[in-house]
């Protein structure tokens, strides 16, 4: 696992410094070379999140817990490296505005998925009390 961070924060300095160059010349290919940096990162770690998630499930499955409380936890884990990954990516091209309003979109359908959990915690302590 470390192999591979350190083999992304190689490329990406490699790639910033690139950017920085070409970006001179033709911001749009600045843009377009941190763009493909953070698509081959997530290349790269798209294998680690399967076995994150299997790791989840067992312990999941050990604890007694329900695992449909744990699958919005996942997405919205999901969403909220998606929606960086667009924020930033928007933010880099300089459009500030448009990075926002995905910020705020992003946190309205993390909300709206999470509320499941909220809802089952609540039923949770009203049994209790």
């Amino acid at each position: 696992m470390e192999t591979e961070l350190v083999r992304i924060a190689g490329i990406g300095i490699v790639g910033a410094v690139l950017a920085v160059v070409v970006s001179e010349k033709k911001p749009e290919m600045g843009m377009m070379i941190g763009l493909a940096f953070g698509a081959l990162a997530l290349a790269i770690v798209a294998g680690k999140a399967g076995a994150v998630i299997q790791l989840i499930n067992d312990s999941v499955d050990r604890s007694g817990i329900d695992a449909n409380l744990i699958v919005p936890v996942l997405k919205v884990t999901g969403m909220a490296y998606i929606t960086q990954f667009a924020v930033d990516a928007c933010r880099d091209a300089g459009q500030n505005s448009i990075a926002s309003k995905i910020e705020i979109a992003g946190k309205i359908m993390m909300l709206a998925v999470a509320a499941p959990i909220a809802t089952a915690l609540i039923r949770m302590v009203t049994t209790i009390i």
